[in-house]
């Protein structure tokens, strides 16, 4: 009788569960070892924080978070950098209701078809226990922002009046009503400055907070739908539409916090949003939340930006 097969399938079952095994600890022990100190400094209730998945493994995924259309739930990405508040792609097209306003072909610069975007209104969405009616937004073909399928994306726009921390490493996101106590909140573990807005159009919702590089004040955009961060120098040859190659180090420092950007790419062309202070010098994305290991608490009450490095 022959017996090799099956010690031969054994074998690569057990090397098969070892492997998921090893992979179950690196994704899920770092969360649960992860810091929730932040919960009760920033005074979060337990049911005030839920669970951050994100759109893929590694330190350059994005945050999603469930949105509810009708009976059914569905992942967007939670995207700072989402100026129309809320858009939808064609994955979800065909499972969600919606009534038709317009549609419209989008170009390349080439004049070439670039894909499909439609005008909608969906009757009502519930994002966290929050119901917001008659929405007025768009469903495009995801192919035009990503060469991944995604559902769409949804901003600080649907967190007016909120506070939200957002906690990569422990894979949690947390929001309330409840304005922070800013005396109890401890100056050394916490940086708080205040949340410029853009008087461009567009643009009003999304974060911008002042910063130091290279001992001049600038100013920082934040944006979380993104998985490539950028410095700006006017002197280069590299645009933000070309493929990431050539990554830097970027010494910057934000109040009293200390950092070193990690693997930025340097372009010619962030930006520049009417009605702030200083130049937009850094667009920080979500690779940087990640690798500075930054907690990143948006309080649109006081509107304010609140940075920690667990």
């Amino acid at each position: 009788m022959n017996t090799k097969k099956p010690k031969i399938i054994i074998y690569f079952l057990l090397i098969f569960v070892a492997l998921v095994s090893v992979f179950g600890a690196y994704e899920y022990i770092p969360r649960i070892l992860a810091d929730k100190s932040w919960i009760s400094d920033l005074g979060y209730e337990e049911d005030e924080v839920h669970t951050l998945s994100f759109d893929r493994f590694g330190k350059r995924s994005c945050p999603q978070i469930p949105v509810n259309i009708g009976d059914d739930k569905y992942k967007l990405g939670f995207d700072t950098g989402c100026g129309s508040g809320i858009f939808f792609t064609n994955a979800v097209e065909d499972k969600i209701d919606f009534d038709l306003i317009s549609e419209t072909e989008a170009l390349n610069r080439d004049g070439s078809h670039r894909g499909w975007e439609k005008r909608v209104t969906i009757n009502e969405i519930s994002v966290f226990g929050d119901n917001y009616k008659n929405i007025e937004t768009s469903i495009s073909d995801w192919s035009m922002f990503s060469s991944e399928k995604f559902n769409g994306t949804i901003g600080l726009a649907y967190f007016k009046s909120k506070v939200i921390t957002l906690d990569y490493s422990g894979h949690r996101i947390a929001v309330s009503n409840n304005a922070i106590d800013y005396t109890k909140l401890d100056p050394d573990k916490y940086v708080v400055l205040p949340l410029y807005r853009s008087t461009s159009e567009g643009q009003q919702e999304l974060p911008f907070f002042e910063a130091e590089f290279n001992n001049e004040p600038i100013i920082i955009y934040l944006d979380t739908g993104k998985n490539y961060s950028y410095r700006l120098d006017t002197n280069c040859d590299r645009s933000m539409q070309d493929k990431p190659t050539d990554l830097f180090d970027t010494p910057l420092t934000i109040g009293s916090l200390e950092l070193m950007l990690q693997d930025i790419t340097v372009v010619n062309d962030i930006a520049q949003a009417d009605g702030l202070p200083y130049q937009t010098m850094i667009e920080l994305n979500s690779d940087q939340i990640w690798k500075c290991n930054l907690l990143i608490t948006f309080d649109m009450i006081e509107q304010k930006i609140i940075i920690r490095k667990l």
